[in-house]
Order: C-alpha cells, then structure tokens, then sequence
C-alpha cells in the first residue's frame, strides 16, 4: 500500500495565484464564491461533474421576519485556496503529465508543506465591502485508514480548526457573522487504493453497488471494520439532530483518473464499482449538502446585517449617527441578496435607502449642518472643474478646437462604475446628486435584472468570463459555464413590466435630477466665487438630460417591441441570448455546459413553479427527499409539490413599456426644441403661431422692488460669458442634430416618429394624434402640403370636438389649406365643416358661460377658444356646389337651442298644420337654405305613419334666434315625436335627432327605434297634432247588418268638411295578420260619392264630394285565421282647389259576436216547437230590440205574441223565444212525388244595440252638441276623441249593469276623466280656457241620463239623446233537424170512470188497472230518399220493423201483459196493445215510460259471401234517425191502500205509546 501526502505549495506558489482582495467595486458579481482547498490536486478530476452540476436548482430559503424566498437557480464561483496544488498538465481526465515532469510515489506535496496555517487577512471594519466565500470546501485523498490515522486526520483537524466559521466558534465575535460561511470535507476516492475497495458503511457489502448497511451504533473509538468514510464522520459531525452532514465521499472511474496519479502496486481486494443510478444519487447528494450549507451560511450573514440595521436605525437619533455608514451596512444587505437572486428584496432595500436619504437632505435643508447623520454635500468639485475646463476653453479665440473636448458626462451617464461612489459614500464627500445618481444606477441594473434587458445579460456574462489569473483548468471551467449560443433570441424573453417599471422611474428621476445638476453647478460657482453663464449651465443640464433619456431608452429596447430601436448603432449592445429570469421551461440544456440562460441567479414567485423533468439533466431533479428548504435557522426536506397549480405567465406590458418609452422621447424632443430656441431656430407649432400671434415682448419683473433686478450683478462674482450657444453639449445626438437646420428638423421628426409609434403600440391614440400635429405642423412649415395633409388626415376623428382650443383649431385651417390647395374637394369641405363645428361648439360654450355667470372683463383674454370663422361658412356652401354628392352632418353642432315648440297651429282657409322650428345661428356668416324638414314619428304605436313637414319657401338665416314655420298636409290625431330635423343649404344637408337610436341590436340586426332614456325625454317634448274642426274627417267600423252565413264587411264613412273634393283615394292597409280586404268588390251605400275605381289592391278611387257632405262605403273582409278584433290603416289624399292634402288614422274594429243563440227543437206529428236562447257573449248587456223567425217556402212559422218594448239581456238573464213551426200541405205532396227533397232552413232576425256602443254614441252626441256652441269649438275634434277614449276606458266598464238597471252613467269629476295630458299639449293661450270650461261641463253633468225613449221636443238637461245610428242586426240561419220516423205512443186508462174524468186517477194497490197502449209513426219530417236509404228499404211506403219496449220502476208498478213486442207497420197505421198494470205502493205515481226502436233490416253487404265469411257493412252511410212522442209522458197515478177503515187505540197523553193501530177493514 502507497502512503499518499497531502502537502501544499510554497508560500511564493500561493502568491502567484491568489487574487487581489475581494472589495466589491459597485456592482455585483451575481454568484456565491465556494473556496476550495485541494492539496492534492484533485480538483481537476472532479470538476467536470461539479461544472455539470452549477448553477444550483430550486433552493427555498425562509427567514422568520419574511415570507418564503425561492431561488431557481444559483451560481457558484469554484475559486482556490492559497494552500490549493495543481499539477501542471492535469487539465482534464486522461491527460497524462508532460514529457520531462518527474513521476514521484505521491502525486501530491509532501506533508510537511500542509501543516503551515493559512494566513489570516484583516476585514474591513465596515462590514459588507468585501465578498468572501459562504462555503469553504476540502478535497481530500485519504487512500487507506492507515494514513488516515497517521497524517490525514490530524491534516484535517488544523484545517476544520483554522476554518471553523464564525458562529460555530465562542471566542469570535457576532459581527464576523457578516462573513459568516460553512465548511465541507469531500473525500475523493482514486481507484486501485485500499479506500476503493470499502464500502461506505460497515454493515454487509452489496455485490453490486458496494453499500453496507449499520448493524448497530459505531464510535469514534470503534476499531475493525470501519470505513474511512465512517470515520471522518464520526471524526468531524456534530452530533446533533439539527446539524448538518458535512461529510461526502465520491468515487472516481478509472478511465476519468490520469495514470500518473494512479497508485503504482495494486490491491489486493478487488474494488467495489457503481451503477451510473448510484453514481447520480451520490452526487446528487454532494450538491444537496452544498445547498444545505450555502443558504445556512446566508442565513447566518442576513440575520447579522438585520440584527446591525435595527441596531444602527435605533441610533438615528443619537450625536455621531452617520447616513454613510449606514447606508454601507444596509447596501450590504442589498448586495447580498443580490447576489443569490433575490432580485426583488434588493431593490426594496434600495428603495428604502433612498427615502431615507430624501429625509436626511430635507432635514439638512430645514436645520443646515446641524443635521444628525452627516452632512451631504451641495456640490460635486469634479462638475465645478469639469465645467471651468468646458468654460476656459470656449472662451479661447479659436474655440479651443485644437484641445480635447472636456465633458461633464459620457454616453452613459447613470453608470455605478463612472465614479467611485463608494470610496466617496464613505469618507462623505458626497453630493447630493452624486448620491442620486448612484442610487438610481443601482436600482436601475436591478431592474433590468429583472426585465432580463440584453445590457444586463451582456454584463453579467462579461462578470462571469474567466479570470485573467486563472489556470488553465479554471479557464476551461468558466468557459463551459458562460459559453455562448446560437440560438435566436425568442420574442418573449424579457419581462416589459419590470422595463416599464424602470422607464417609469427614470422619467421621474431625470427630470428631477436635472434640476439637482442644475443646482450643483449653482452651488459649485457660488463656493468658488464665480458664476457660470446660464446659457452655458442650461446646455450642461440638457446634455445631461438627454443622454441619460437615451441611456434608459437604449437599455429598455426590446425585440419584443419592435419600435423600441435604438436611434444609433449600439455595438457593444448584447446579443441576446439569454431567456428571462426563471424561465426554465423554454431553455435547451446541454448534458456538460450550461448556457449563459441562466447567469443570473433567479428565484420563482412561488415553490409551485417548477420545471419539466423531462427537459432537466439527472443532477436539477429533486432527489426523493424533495427540495432543499431552509426555514427559521433550520434546513428540512419537503415533499415535491405537485403540478396542478402551476400556471403558465402569460406576456403582458408592452403597452405599458411603449407608453413609458414615448414619454422619455416626449422629454428629449423637448430637450431638443430648447436647445434649438437658445440657436434662435423656432420648429413645429412654434413656428408657425410666432407668424399668427401678435409680438408681446415680456420683461421679467423684479418682486423686490428694484426696477435693474436683473442687471445687477454682486460685486464679489465673476461674470463670464460664452462664445457659443452649443458650448457644454455633449451628447453626441444633440450636437449632430444643432449642426444645422436641417439635421435639426430632421432629429425632431424622427423623435417625433419616434413617439407616434410608441404611443400608438401603447394603444394611446389621442396622444399620438397630437404628435401628429407637431408633425404636420413641421411639414406644413417647410410647404410639404401633401405630407402634412397625410398627418392631418390620421387625426381627422378628433376634429370638431368641444375643448379645442386655439391652436387645434389653426390647425384645421392649415388642414384645410392644405386640402384646398391639394385640389381635395370633399376632405376639404369636410376639414370646414370641423372648423366651423369648433368655432360653433366655442361660441355656446361662451353663451352658456354667460348665462350663468357674469364674466369678468378682466379676464377674457384667458379663453384661447376663440377663432375667426367670418367668410368660411358662406365659402363652405358656394364650394359644396362643386361635390358630386350631397354630404350630412349634425346640425347641434353648428346650431344652438335647437327646439320644435309643441304646439300645432292650422290654416285659415285649408287643412292641414304648422309647427315651428326655433334654433340659435351662432356663426357670423349669413347663410341661405334651400328649406328645411322636419319628421314625426307616434309617441304612442310604432306602426303609425311619418309625417314630414316642410317649408314653402327659401330661407335666409341671421346670427341670433331664427325661427321657421314648418307645414304639413296631413290630418291626423295622436302625441307625435319629431324625430329627425334637417336644413339643406345648398349641397350641405344639416341633420339633427333629438332623440337617439338604441346601439342594442337583434341577432338579425334589428335596431330598436328608440332608447329608454330618449323616449323618457320624449314625453316632455310630445306634439299632440289635431285637425281643424272642419277639416275632413273618417271612420272606420263594423257593418251594422251581418248575415251569418255571408261575407261580412267594414263601412267606411267619409265626411267631407268644408272641402269641396274634387276627387281623392283611399287606402285601406290590414294591420292584422290573416286580414284580407276586398276593396274591388267595395260598395257605396250612401251619400252621393261614387266609386269611380280601384286603382291598386287596398285603394278606393272616390269621385267629386261637395262641402258638408258625408259618404259611406262598404268593403268586404276575409280572415283566414279567427280574430277578435281588425287593425285597419287608412289614409286618404283628396285634392282640393287649395292643392292635394292627406288623412292617417288608424282603427281597431272588434269583431266578436256580443251574443250567442241556442236552439232546442221537440218534434209533434204535425208540427215542430223551436225555443231560442238569446245571450251575452261577454260580460256587455244587449239591448234587444225585436227577435224574428222568417217562414220558407217549406215551412210556415207562427210567432207568439211579445210586447213592443226592448228588453235587456244580461250575462245571466238570457232571452228565451220558442216558434211553432209547421209543414206546408203542398210540400207534404211533393215530398211524395219526389225522392229528393232538401231539408229545410229558416232564417233568425236580431234587432240590438250594444251597450257600450249606444252608451258611448249617446254620451258623444251630448257632448259634441256641448262643444260645438262653446268658445273651445276649434278644439272639438281633439277634446271628442279624448273624451270618447277616457269614457271608453275608465269610466263604463265599471258601471254597465248598474247604466242598464238606472238608465244613467255617471262620469265622476273632471280630474276622474285624465284630461291632463290633452290640455298640456294646447297652446298656454287656449290652456286656461279649455280647462275652465271643461270643469264647468264635467260640473254640470257628473250624471247622464239614458232613458230609452228621450223627450226631443222638450229635453231634460244632462239627458242623452238618442243614438244617432241605427240598431245593428244579425241574421242567423236555423236548419230544421231531419228525423226519419216520429212515434206517437200513449197509454190509457181503459175503465169506464177513468175515460172522461178530467181529475187524477185513483188506483188501489195491489188491484189490477187495465190500459191500452197506442203506437203510430210518421214519416214526413224526412226526404223519401235519405228514409230509403237510412232504413233500408225499397219504398217511402214499405212497412218498418220496430221494438217497443215498456219501462216501469219495479218499486211502483208490476206490468202484465206485452211489456215488449216486435211489429212492424206503415206510416200512419195505428197499433194498439193491452197492458195491465199493478201498482204496488201508495202515493202519486207515473205512469210507465215507453220505448220505441227502429229494427232495421240487413243490407245485402253483409250477407255471407260464397266463402262462407261475413262481410261488412259499408262506412260512413247515414244514420236511421227516430224519435218518440210519448203522450202520457208525465201523467200520474193516485195510489191509494186497501181499506175503508181503521180503528186506532189512544191512550195517555205523554206516554211513549200514545196512540195504537188495532185493526183495518178491508175492499170487499
């Protein structure tokens, strides 16, 4: 066995390779350092699978003072120990030693160059500015127990000792926690030693993977078979439940070990080999113990830095406080989590610093240098020098362009490398602004960690390069992990709302460290006695602001933004290959390598994201004790958490980032347009209102009184002037751009573009239309008229808006100029209109303004409203002449108050009526229209007609209130709404609609008419439209004559007025489904009009009709469906000497029958007796007036004797009238000449009135008399109908049977009737009067009495008259039934007493009555053919088969005799039959019942066919009707006892036998 040492190189050798001191340098290295000490060299040959392993996966780190952190993946930077040995040409595995190096037993140093301590180096007194490693990890070859217990134990004892950390130690301070870090021993095992053949326990050996299991507990002291592995164990852990492991072992392949470092003599047990499954665990579990430790040293460092803020914060208060040194400590903390991925928490930290430092300065501000926490300075002495050499040189005569350019900033100017802002932080020398800037950079890199910008992928993988110091195997190392690729960059990889976050900021931040520079440089002149020039400071901050806009611009740019570009080439930008923070799901892993996806440690928002396995290498999935958790000073493994809950981030933020970006361009071009005002160049708007506004130089006023404020200078500064207004730019956009005129339009189109797009992808289009003015405000100035017409043209939505104010509105008349000269004709008359609409729109905003309040003169010249329009509107009219087309646009916005008074006025001498049209003209111009027009639509149904009314003649309109009389044709009755109003001028067509349409449509694209808050307003603008009472009038109504059986019709009453027709058309239009009139077979029935065509289906040509003339025409209907009631339209034009005029109305017309009429027929053998029920079909009473039953020619009716006054028919009192109806001698003989007779039919007349109708003619009639003698005459047409409606269906149908019991109806008072919304639409001068006489009349008749035969010579005030149309009349056809046979039986008496006693028989029960029963049957109320047929026989005459049968109630009568018997007879032939009848019981009783039935003989179908089958009898034959006349139906029988007398015993009264039967004495 070979005895290996562990030695370490020389002092000098350790030099050579240790770095310089790790102070951080103001930015993070974003890795943890893992210190290695490997003395004998074996660092190589594990490093591939380690590199393979890097960064670490899924560490979960809780604090007790904050929530769970999860960190997704961590990098770790390997780096040497001093006493770490590498042997040259050991660069990876299999590589033998170079030629000439010497082959020794030990391929380490000796022992002896190991033992020496490592030197100790002294930590800073602040802690935080140095980076030390968190875990200290030994590589130890220890190749048998033998030199285990002889050197390499007590090697590893002074290691572990001088390592030991600072928590783990009593004597060390808890302040050194803030380096706390773990140490770790990793024994490698080479094989062919000693140490490869043992299992890693004591227990059995496995024969495949070589692990034994413990058979009991083991000690330190333990002898035999224990492993080296168990003993270092149990030599180095603590032994505690809580402690960690920090003891691994891994085994090394032989193939992986380079022969020179493989022992030379063998062992002699064979070695024991692993599967790759168990060579996976084993490292797995290396890199959990380096998570384990890790987050425990980072716990340890974290809990220090909080324990020194809260200890520090709490002296704030106390003399000797600094903000510095505070702000070192707490930025340590910062920095630290920085550095494992918790890119969040540090920049909270930040944050918070800069709070505070805003209170220190504030403070500083308010008490001077009597602030606690140190004093920040007020100026920065690198700016004063900086900006003296700026000064001194272009004060030079040359200019100093031979001398190199000084600048007070670079092309970056927000950097944490610029200055060494730590060093400055420390020894508090510091500005304020100084102090900013470096906060914000920091806070900045933070973001853009987090944006995952390419700058900061670019400069992490720069940090993670190899070390210029580095071996070559370290090289390789780096070079593995940081590897580029090739891949491109997908569209989503940065996160743009942590980029819209820092744009945000920043433009906060810029704008207002701008002016801190300002100040600085105020500050620094005033410390040194002088003054710089301000043009020479404004020209320093501008630069400054501008280059640091752009720095934030150039980082946020984004492919995921297209427009976001930079606007110079940036070369050194990065290339982007690196996906976003923590998502690992998109990346591609290779098997050795890792991509540089993942040089930023990150951490996930929640432990239930994690990645896919399947994408994963062996060593990034969760072992199966789970993840690696440390919480509250402890590590413990959790269980793997499921997937369910994992949800994918989707992309959001770009519209965010394009608005924060547009906003940092929006500051440059004004950057830009201040620095080309001091060069005296004016662009844009500026440009063009210097050429409209009026020259008003202002002068500063000094606010102290002086009257040379400004001119004064103190004697004590030095004045100093500038040659040149760009001395001080440096930035290299703003000087190329100032370099002349022309490159400065085009930088500021470019930004302007620039910021167009921007707001544009920000979906911000009011933002980017106002741009788009800049723009084509530039282009206008330069007579680019079609380009800027194209600017102007994308904003043309947001012309004619109110709240333009004066420079929006030129810019419509640049529009239109541009338009003009273009030769653009209908975008120039359209630029007018919006020119003229915000002209209009800024005059009634003044009006309205005025109204009220009363402006102060004073301050008129603040409204910026006002524009000059005089001569554009008369222009617009004449060029509208020259479209091809006539154009519409809302009139509201070129006229005010626009209003239709709601009141119709008619003509004199014509139908028809007027409205008027009141609108306010608020423009200068003077204007001529051809007419205007205005459309009314019914308030109350939507299938009414419109109504447009017109003017008769040209207009000229005037500023001011213009009124305009509207006419219509029409007639017609109802609330109307105007709907739609428009003026033509020329080719201009103004519209208005009051009242705007619902945006809800139907799935069939169906717009409602109306919305609900439009039609709520519609009721207080109602026009209730009403004709003369002259003016022709129509009506519509049900035929007051029906037959049953015929075609009903609809009579048309027409009265002429006063017109005299020369002729005129109507038509009728069904507003019923089903409804068809037939107006070709239409009828006149009265009046001297004539019928003289039929143009059209539906339309009635009516000839000449004087005045005062009333017609009446009957057109016919058909339904195809059942109705209870017909809508008919009707509309009339009728020509008159004063020209053509119209008539629309509308009728509905019920056509229910009000009565019903039942018939129940009872035959005789010589006549038929019909009795008719007359009722009510609903709950309206019938006046019945006269009832007949008309006789034919086969028939002869006799009538019995009524009264000649009317009766009324209630719904439950029906009128019953019963006729005789006999059959004439003559068709009694022609019925037997004949086979083919018909079956009779009478006809049943009804004379009535309905109640309602003649209740509502009547009261009508009264009232109309009424009206026409009263001062409101000319209002009788509209006050009849509402009189007619309210008493229709408010008042009647309460009180019908109550009118028709007292003759009377009462009408209530006046406000029962609802005459309220009838005289809100009359005219204020006809409102009063109609009122009063309306309540006088309701007064005075609050009863109508309704006699039915009124007095007309002498009338009874507040008595009706009577109806002034006629009853209506109904004829119903009666078919007489048809019955075959008609038997007359009767059952007599045969004992001589009982023939001709006319008093009730008297029978004795139990003695026999002998009777005789009579049959006969006729056959007359048939046709010989149907009897022939129905009964089966050859002959009218032929004898009948019948069955009587005699029905008594076994009770009462015993029947002897032939009680059922089968005969046959002929017509007329009389049978008689005795029967004896027994009664049984006393008392009154019937005589049997009899029951007579036809027996009809089989007919030859259904005789058996010759095979023997019946067949059956045909379908649908007619029936053998026969009936029975029973004579003695209801005749009776007294029926007496037995006995003549009886003798009954009394005894005492009271008892319960009082009285006794003792004996009867019987007939004899």
């Amino acid at each position: 066995m070979t005895t290996t040492g562990n030695g370490a190189p020389s002092l000098g050798a350790a030099e050579q390779t240790q770095p310089h001191a790790s102070v951080m340098d103001g930015s993070s290295s974003s890795k943890v350092t893992v210190e290695y000490h490997d003395p004998s060299g074996l660092f190589p040959l594990v490093q591939e699978q380690l590199n393979s392993r890097f960064p670490l996966r899924n560490l979960h780190w809780k604090s007790p003072t904050r929530p769970l952190r999860s960190i997704d993946s961590l990098h770790v930077d390997l780096v040497p120990s001093k006493d770490s040995v590498h042997i040259s040409g050991v660069t990876s595995p299999g590589l033998a030693p170079p030629e000439g190096t010497p082959r020794t037993t030990s391929p380490g140093p000796s022992s002896t160059e190991i033992l020496r301590p490592p030197s100790k180096e002294r930590r800073h007194q602040i802690p935080g500015l140095r980076q030390t490693p968190y875990l200290k990890l030994y590589l130890l070859r220890c190749d048998d127990s033998d030199t285990y217990k002889s050197t390499t134990r007590k090697q590893l004892r002074e290691w572990v000792k001088a390592h030991t950390p600072p928590s783990q130690s009593s004597s060390s301070s808890t302040q050194e926690n803030h380096d706390a870090f773990e140490w770790m021993i990793l024994h490698i095992v080479v094989p062919d030693t000693p140490a490869a053949s043992q299992p890693r326990g004591s227990g059995s050996a496995s024969s495949t993977t070589g692990e034994k299991e413990k058979s009991g507990g083991t000690s330190r002291w333990t002898r035999g078979t224990t492993t080296i592995l168990e003993k270092i164990k149990a030599d180095f852990n603590i032994s505690s439940k809580t402690a960690p492991d920090r003891v691994a072992q891994i085994r090394l392949q032989k193939d992986a070990v380079p022969p020179h470092m493989l022992p030379k003599t063998s062992v002699t047990s064979p070695p024991l080999t692993e599967s790759p499954q168990e060579q996976d665990r084993v490292w797995n579990d290396v890199i959990v113990k380096f998570k384990t430790l890790i987050l425990l040293s980072f716990d340890q460092r974290v809990g220090q830095y909080e324990e020194d803020i809260r200890e520090k914060d709490s002296q704030r208060a106390l003399p000797g406080w600094n903000f510095c040194t505070f702000f070192i400590l707490k930025e340590g903390l910062a920095r630290g989590f920085e550095s494992v991925g918790l890119v969040e928490d540090a920049l909270l930290g930040y944050d918070e610093l800069s709070i505070g430092l805003d209170t220190v300065i504030r403070d500083q501000a308010s008490k001077g240098s009597e602030t606690q926490g140190g004093v920040i300075l007020t100026y920065s002495e690198d700016l004063y020098e900086q900006t003296s050499q700026i000064l001194n040189r272009s004060q030079k005569e040359d200019g100093g362009r031979k001398e190199p350019q000084p600048h007070i900033h670079d092309e970056t100017p927000l950097n944490v490398r610029r200055k060494n802002y730590r060093d400055l932080i420390l020894s508090n020398n510091i500005s304020g602004f100084d102090f900013r800037c470096y906060i914000f950079a920091r806070q900045m890199s933070l973001l853009l960690r987090l944006g995952n910008a390419r700058s900061a992928r670019s400069d992490l993988a720069a940090k993670l390069q190899p070390r210029p110091n580095a071996s070559a195997s370290q090289r390789s190392m780096d070079d593995s992990s940081v590897g580029t690729r090739s891949t491109p960059l997908p569209d989503d990889s940065e996160d743009l709302v942590s980029l819209s976050e820092l744009c945000s900021r920043a433009l906060a931040f810029i704008t207002y460290a701008g002016r801190l520079l300002r100040e600085d440089l105020i500050n620094g002149g005033i410390a040194h006695g002088t003054e710089f020039p301000g043009q020479l400071i404004d020209n320093l901050v501008r630069s400054w602001t501008f280059s640091s806009l752009q720095q934030i611009l150039d980082e946020t740019a984004t492919s995921s933004l297209p427009i976001s570009r930079p606007l110079k080439d940036a070369s050194a930008a990065s290339s982007g290959k690196m996906r976003p923070f923590g998502g690992h799901n998109e990346e591609q892993k290779l098997s050795l390598t890792e991509p540089k996806t993942m040089i930023h440690p990150s951490r996930s928002s929640s432990l239930s994201y994690r990645r896919s396995t399947s994408e994963e290498p062996p060593y990034a999935q969760p072992t199966a004790s789970g993840q690696v958790v440390f919480a509250d000073g402890h590590y413990q493994d959790r269980p793997i958490p499921s997937e369910d809950g994992t949800v994918p981030k989707s992309k959001s933020g770009a519209q965010a980032l394009a608005s924060t970006r547009a906003q940092l361009y929006v500051v440059q071009r004004r950057v830009l347009q201040h620095v080309g005002k001091s060069m005296g160049w004016v662009i844009g708007w500026a440009a063009v209102l210097s050429a409209l506004q009026q020259d008003k130089d202002l002068s500063e006023v000094n606010l102290n009184g002086s009257s040379s404020g400004t001119d004064e200078q103190e004697p004590d500064k030095e004045k100093s002037t500038v040659t040149s207004p760009t001395v001080g730019l440096s930035s290299s956009a703003i000087v190329n751009a100032v370099s002349s005129i022309e490159q400065f339009r085009q930088f500021y189109e470019t930004l302007s573009d620039l910021i167009v797009k921007h707001y544009m992808a920000a979906g911000q289009s009011k933002s980017s239309e106002g741009i788009l003015g800049d723009l084509a405000a530039l282009r206008f100035e330069l007579g680019d008229f079609a380009a800027a017409a194209m600017y102007f043209g994308r904003m043309a939505s947001m012309f004619a808006e109110n709240r333009w104010n004066f420079v929006e509105a030129t810019m419509l008349k640049m529009y239109s100029q541009c338009l003009k000269r273009l030769n653009r004709r209908d975008e120039y008359a359209r630029t007018l209109l919006d020119l003229l609409a915000k002209s209009a729109a800024s005059r009634k905003r003044i009006r309205e303004k005025r109204e009220r309040t009363v402006l102060d003169p004073g301050n008129i010249w603040l409204d910026d409203d006002k524009v000059d329009t005089t001569g554009l509107f008369e222009e617009l009219l004449q060029f509208s002449e020259q479209l091809p087309y006539d154009m519409s646009v809302p009139m509201n916005k070129y006229f005010g108050d626009i209003s239709v008074e709601p009141y119709v006025r008619h003509f004199d001498d014509k139908d028809g009526f007027q409205l008027r049209l009141q609108f306010r003209h608020v423009l200068e111009d003077e204007i001529d229209i051809r007419g205007a027009k205005m459309r009314l639509i019914s308030a109350v149904s939507a299938q009414s007609k419109e109504i447009w009314l017109h003017t008769s003649e040209p207009t000229t309109l005037k500023k001011g209130i213009c009124r305009v009389w509207l006419s219509s044709i029409v007639n017609t009755t109802g609330p109307f709404i105007a709907d739609k109003i428009s003026i033509e001028a020329k080719r201009i067509t103004f519209v208005h609609e009051p009242f705007t349409k619902a945006d809800v449509t139907t799935p069939l694209g169906i717009t409602a008419s109306v919305s609900a808050a439009s039609l709520k307003a519609a009721k207080k603008s109602r026009i209730l439209c009403f004709p003369r009472t002259e003016s022709l009038q129509a009506r519509v109504y049900l035929s007051h004559f029906i037959h049953i059986d015929k075609r009903r019709s609809v009579d048309v009453r027409l009265s002429s007025g006063w017109n005299d027709i020369k002729r005129a058309e109507i038509r009728l239009k069904s507003g019923s489904a089903g409804l068809r009139l037939r107006t070709g077979d239409a009828t006149a029935t009265s009046g001297d009009a004539i019928i003289a065509s039929t143009p059209s289906p539906g339309a009635l040509g009516i000839g000449p009709m004087g005045p005062d003339s009333i017609a009446t025409f009957q057109v016919p209907y058909e339904l195809e469906t059942i109705l209870p009631e017909l809508l008919i339209k009707m509309e009339i034009d009728y020509f008159t000497e004063n020209g053509e005029f119209q008539y629309h109305s509308s009728f509905t017309i019920p056509i229910e029958l009000p009565l019903d009429v039942n018939v129940h027929d009872h035959f005789k053998n010589e006549s038929l007796y019909s009795k008719f029920n007359i009722k009510t079909s609903n709950n309206i009473p019938l006046v019945i007036s006269g009832v007949g039953l008309d006789g034919s020619d086969e028939y002869d009716v006799h009538a019995p004797a009524r009264a000649q006054e009317t009766t009324t028919v209630f719904p439950r009192q029906p009128l019953s009238v019963t006729y005789k109806i006999t059959k004439k001698a003559a068709e009694l003989g022609k019925q037997k000449l004949t086979r083919a007779a018909a079956a009779g039919s009478l006809a049943l007349s009804v004379e009535y009135r309905c109640m309602n109708e003649d209740i509502l003619d009547r009261v009508k009639e009264l009232f109309s008399s009424a009206v026409e003698i009263s001062p409101v005459h000319r209002l009788s047409r509209l006050l009849i109908t509402t009189f007619v409606d309210r008493l229709e269906h408010r008042v009647l149908p309460q009180q019908f049977e109550k009118i028709a019991m007292l003759n009377k109806v009462d009408l209530g008072q006046f406000e029962d009737m609802g005459w309220g919304e009838c005289i809100e639409g009359l005219p204020h001068i006809v409102r009063a009067d109609t009122q009063i006489w309306l309540q006088k009349w309701h007064e005075a008749h609050r009863s109508i009495l309704l006699p039915s035969s009124p007095d007309l010579k002498s009338p009874v005030p507040g008595t009706a008259p009577p109806s002034p149309y006629p009853p209506r009349r109904i004829i119903i056809t009666v078919s007489i039934p048809q019955t075959h046979i008609l038997n007359t039986a009767s059952l007599t008496l045969k004992s001589p007493e009982y023939a001709s006693s006319s008093f009730t028989p008297i029978a004795i029960a139990g003695q026999h009555l002998l009777t005789e029963l009579s049959i006969k049957h006729t056959r007359r109320w048939a046709s010989s053919a149907s009897l022939t047929t129905a009964a089966n026989i050859s002959s009218p005459d032929d004898p009948i088969e019948f069955v009587y049968t005699v029905e008594a109630n076994p009770e009462y009568w015993l029947v002897a005799g032939q009680r059922r018997v089968h005969y046959t007879a002929k017509e007329g032939e009389e049978l008689k039959y005795p029967i004896m009848l027994v009664p049984l019981k006393p008392g009154n009783v019937l005589l049997p019942s009899v029951d007579i039935r036809t027996k009809i003989k089989p007919k030859d179908a259904q005789k058996r066919d010759s095979g023997g089958q019946p067949v059956a009898a045909e379908e649908g034959g007619e029936q053998l009707n026969s009936e029975t006349d029973y004579l003695s139906y209801g005749e009776c029988v007294m029926v007496v006892p037995d006995v003549t007398s009886s003798t009954v015993g009394i005894g005492e009264m009271g008892s319960p036998r009082g009285a006794i039967w003792l004996e009867a004495e019987g007939r004899s």
